[in-house]
Parts: C-alpha cells; sequence; structure tokens
C-alpha cells in the first residue's frame, strides 16, 4: 500500500516509496515462522473512563497538511472525551517509518500505536516476527469483523502462524479514512469533446478515441519514476478482471493466478492505449507529479491517481471531478481501496486496552466526521455528507460511500508480494518501449508470486 504525501491519498505516492524501502521483504529483525500470535490474555476492557491516567505513544506518518489536521483532530477529540488518556505523538515521513518500524517495535520501549503498511512488505513480516498484538479479542469486543465491510477487515487480517494474508486473526485495524485508486476528469474538455461523465467502459474508451481526434491528451501519465503505471494498471485489472480472483489472488488463497485476474487484459489494454497516442507524449520521460500538475494546467482529459493527491489550490477544484473507472462487464464499478493507514498494537504495549479504545475511535463515525471538516476521503461511515461547495470534494465522498456500502474493494495487487510492484513496473516500462511484451510481463508477474509463495512455508 502506501501513503500519500500531500492530502489525504495515503495510498499512491505511497506505493512506489515502500517497494524502495521493503524491496527485500526482510525487514530487519524479524523471522519467518515465529508465532506466539495469540490473542492478549485475560478478559479486556473498553471503557477508556475506567482506564486510570494512561499515556499512549502513537507513531505515524501524518505529517503534513491535511493528514496531520485529520490526525491531530481526532487525537484532540479523543483526549477531549476521555481527559484520564493523553497521547504522544511522534510522526514521521513515511519512509523513515517503514525503515524505523521492526527497530522500534523490538525496543524496550516501543511505542503502543504504529502504522504497519498492510501486505507482506510489513504487516505480514512483522506477524511473522511477533512484534503486534492479535487483536482478536478487541475485534470481538468491539464488533469490529461485523461493523468493518469485510473487503476492509481482510486487509488487516493473517493466520497466527504468519503464513496466510486476508484470512486469520486481525493485527491491526483501519481507521474512518480512506484511500483509493480513482479517475480524475477536466469538465471543460469533456464538454469541448461533446463527450459526458463516461458511465461505462465502453464509454470510456469512446471518450479517449474523441480526444485523440480533437487532439487532446487523453490520460496525463508521467512515468519516469515508474510510479505512474501503477494506478492506470490496477484500475483497468478492476475494470477487465473479478473483484473476488483479485483478492484471493493477493491473499494467495486457493489456487488463483495473477493470469486470472484480468492482469494479461489489463497489460494488453494499456499497450493500445499507448499505441493509439491516447497517453501524454513522451510519458516515459515525465515525472510523475508533473503529469498530476500538467492534468491540473488542462492538458489532459483524464488522469489516474490516488485519492486526494492532485496538487490543487484553493477553489482551483471547481473544473474537475472523479470517479472510479467502470467496468467491462456493466457491473458495480470495484476500486483499489484502504484505509488511509493501518494501526497495530505493539506486541509489548503495558496499555493494550486504551490502545485498542483509541483505534475503535480512530475508526468511528466522528473520526470519519473530522476527515470530511478536514477535506479528506472519509471510510466506513456512507451516512457523512460532503460540503457543497465542491464538486470534486462531493465525487471524492461520493465514491468512499459506495465502496464502503457496496463492498466494491480490493486490496492493492502490489501486497501479495514484498517485490511485486518493482517487477511490475520494471516489465511495464519495458514492455511500453518496445523491448517485450505483454505475455512477458505477464510471466515475470506470475515467477514472481511463485518464488515468495515457496517461502512462506505452508
Amino acid at each position: 500500500m502506501v501513503s500519500r504525501r500531500t492530502t489525504g491519498r495515503i495510498g499512491a505516492t505511497l506505493v512506489p516509496v515502500v517497494m524502495t524501502a521493503l524491496l527485500s521483504g526482510c525487514m530487519p529483525g524479524t523471522n519467518a515462522g515465529a508465532s506466539g500470535n495469540s490473542t492478549k490474555a485475560g478478559p479486556v476492557a473498553t471503557d477508556p473512563a475506567s482506564m486510570g491516567k494512561v499515556k499512549l505513544q502513537v507513531l505515524d506518518y501524518f505529517s503534513g497538511g491535511t493528514d496531520n489536521a485529520w490526525m491531530s483532530s481526532v487525537v484532540s477529540a479523543f483526549e477531549h472525551k476521555y481527559p484520564n488518556i493523553t497521547i504522544n505523538r511522534t510522526s514521521l515521513p513515511w519512509g523513515d517509518v517503514m525503515a524505523a518500524l521492526p527497530l522500534k517495535l523490538k525496543s524496550a520501549n516501543p511505542p503502543d500505536i504504529v502504522p504497519a503498511n498492510n501486505g507482506w512488505q510489513s504487516l505480514g513480516t512483522l506477524v511473522r516476527g511477533g512484534l503486534v498484538l492479535n487483536l482478536d479479542n478487541y475485534a470481538k469486543a468491539y464488533g469490529w469483523k461485523t461493523s468493518f465491510p469485510q473487503a476492509i477487515t481482510s486487509e488487516h487480517e493473517f493466520s497466527p502462524d504468519g503464513t496466510e494474508m486476508g484470512i486469520g486473526s486481525m493485527f491491526g485495524a483501519p481507521v474512518a479514512r480512506a484511500s483509493l485508486i480513482e479517475v480524475y476528469y477536466n469538465r471543460d474538455l469533456l464538454k469541448q469533446i461533446g463527450a459526458g461523465i463516461p458511465h461505462s467502459f465502453a464509454d470510456f474508451q469512446a471518450d479517449l478515441a474523441k480526444a485523440k481526434a480533437a487532439g487532446l491528451t487523453g490520460i496525463s501519465l508521467g512515468n519516469v519514476d515508474q510510479g505512474g503505471v501503477t494506478q492506470p494498471l490496477f484500475s483497468l485489472m478492476n475494470a477487465l478482471g473479478d473483484q473476488r480472483k483479485i483478492s484471493d489472488f493477493v491473499y494467495s488463497q486457493g489456487q488463483v493466478k495473477i493470469a486470472d485476474t484480468g492482469f494479461p487484459q489489463a497489460v494488453s489494454t494499456f499497450k493500445q492505449w499507448s499505441d493509439k497516442g491516447y497517453l501524454t507524449k513522451d510519458y516515459a520521460g515525465v515525472a510523475s507529479a508533473d503529469a498530476a500538475q500538467n492534468f491540473v494546467n488542462g492538458q489532459g482529459l483524464f488522469h489516474f491517481d490516488y485519492s486526494g493527491s492532485l496538487p490543487l489550490k484553493a477553489g482551483q477544484s471547481k473544473n474537475f471531478g472523479s470517479f472510479i473507472l467502470p467496468r467491462s462487464d456493466g457491473g458495480k464499478p470495484i476500486a483499489t481501496a484502504s484505509s488511509a493507514t493501518n494501526f497495530s498494537i505493539s506486541s509489548k504495549s503495558k496499555h493494550a486496552d486504551a490502545a485498542a479504545a483509541f483505534l475503535n475511535f480512530a475508526a468511528g463515525a466522528q473520526a470519519a466526521q473530522l476527515a470530511v471538516q478536514n477535506g479528506t476521503m472519509p471510510l466506513l461511515h456512507p451516512e457523512v455528507k460532503a460540503p457543497a461547495d465542491d464538486p470534486l470534494f462531493t465525487d471524492d465522498v461520493a465514491i468512499a460511500q459506495q465502496v464502503t456500502t457496496d463492498g466494491t474493494s480490493v486490496p492493492y495487487v502490489d501486497w501479495s508480494t514484498p517485490t511485486l510492484l518493482n517487477t511490475i513496473n520494471t516489465t511495464m516500462q519495458d514492455m511500453l518501449a518496445g523491448k517485450t511484451t505483454p505475455a512477458a510481463v505477464v510471466s515475470a508477474a506470475e515467477q514472481n508470486d511463485a518464488a515468495f509463495v515457496k517461502t512462506l512455508a505452508r
């Protein structure tokens, strides 16, 4: 998964950063196969007001902008409601957190709450090392497994022996803020080519052809840093593949291969878009951040990116909107989505009850309302309404409501192995440069997955 550097998009920007930090998948200080991941012994307390004076140490990566504003507001609201509990935050950039997390958790005085990234890149490795607490007793006490959509709950589950992801016990919990991949559109350019917001995959393809015919860039894209293909590629998988098979592949359940997920069709379609000239000219030499800025500057009809990632200035969003790429079979759109962070509790925490109470609060309705008030996408609470004066944010909130209500999210594909994202980005770059074929991209991804599954020793 991913963290987002600017406003509420902890998804996209973070992915490449995570990959850089965690490429090997062998985080220092952890040992595959380590267990000891049973639940906390004895009864758990769920009334924070009765827990006495407690100081919680919280590590997060909400270090600036609306991210920090949201987290600060959640902490303030929690402390106001439970003045007996004090929260001391340490907020660091994403890469710093990921690099330091295993050592911090192995120290004599680790943070009580940490933002382990989902997937085998981070949380899975910490589970295998016995460094984070099994939260099943708290999940039962707070009703998390019934109140959270299953698609979101699965993103925080591992088998206690650390060999399976997406099932078993909860070793983390979501917060009431979303991070997902969406498609942004330029209202003026849609009108210029005589098109409306696409409601089908065929409509979307037709709009790209119209933009090309009008001399416009259909999709603003930059891939010099190998970070630009991820968002459109994952969206194409969701439009052309099957939700269950995508999730089962990521979680390594059953015998689902990446070739069964819509990945081959997505790779081929992406190649066709490139060949037809639907993408930014010379996109291989354009930075992904520049592509986002070019889109904001009116140089592109569509742009795939993480929620809240556009570099918009105040009052600049009115000409833009967002949607999830429609499915080719006409079904409900599927989004690559997660909570803006996973929060786990250190297995050494002396204040696990209070830490779990904060996790429950951060996933609650008040935290979702605070997300909207800070201009970031909520999650888990579809009843939260967007302000009426920002049409782009209204679209974003509607998407979050849709994903929560319909349960139409899938995990980030790169969670399936510590190195899959690097494999996909590298081979996609070669394919788009004409050095290899779509079949070679699929084959490389299959080999990456097969090699990692062997290390799980199931």
